[in-house]
């Protein structure tokens, strides 16, 4: 038996968060799993405790969906298909560089990770100072839109640098406080629901269990 804890993704058109939670411990028959709730306007972490369900955790500004959204019409990405898609899809470019010689030192999500304010209080974060910091990053002498061959790597930043410096530190701050509600309420099992929980936290999950 695998001591990783079991995780689930669920997604529904559904706006009642709670509605999604349910079905979702029908379909998976999770017993008593933390919810990562993650979308465009939600952002929670929410355990059943004393015979209801209870929120341990939560934004106290933007929720993550909106952070990513907000971001991608910053850097002028595509609403085709969503905005926290073409995110995603910017963090995973990379540039083939001395490929020859080193073949897989440069199949990066991005090349550099910049320093982003990283907010977590407890069981809930902040993200409304990470939104600015990142854009501040747009209007620095370094940025640019794309990467030279032959440029010096760590004079510049592009906006797939950006893109995966947002996601990952994003990401890490929503693994933190669903950690922390997982040791509170004794529970080995996450459910995550919501479209960016089943879209972009797949890879965060994964590599911490």
């Amino acid at each position: 038996m695998s001591d990783v804890s079991p995780l689930v993704f669920c997604q529904s058109t559904r706006s009642n968060n709670y509605a999604d939670i349910e079905m979702g411990r029908a379909i998976t028959r999770a017993q008593d799993p933390v919810v990562l709730y993650v979308s465009g306007g939600n952002t929670q972490v929410i355990a059943y405790s004393q015979q209801r369900y209870r929120i341990f955790g939560e934004t106290l500004d933007i929720a993550v969906g909106n952070c990513l959204d907000r971001f991608a019409r910053i850097i002028n990405l595509s609403n085709d298909p969503n905005p926290g898609y073409n995110v995603e899809q910017e963090a995973k470019k990379y540039v083939p560089i001395n490929m020859a010689s080193t073949p897989w030192s440069y199949i990066l999500r991005g090349k550099q990770l910049v320093p982003l304010p990283y907010t977590t209080k407890g069981m809930d974060i902040s993200l409304s100072g990470i939104l600015t910091s990142i854009e501040a990053y747009t209007v620095d002498k370094r940025f640019r839109p794309s990467r030279t061959l032959g440029e010096p790597e760590e004079d510049i930043i592009t906006p797939d640098d950006l893109c995966f410096s947002l996601q990952e530190t994003v990401f890490a701050m929503l693994v933190e406080i669903t950690e922390r509600a997982m040791a509170l309420v004794s529970s080995s099992e996450v459910l995550i629901v919501g479209g960016v929980g089943c879209k972009l936290l797949r890879d965060s999950f994964f590599w911490t269990s």
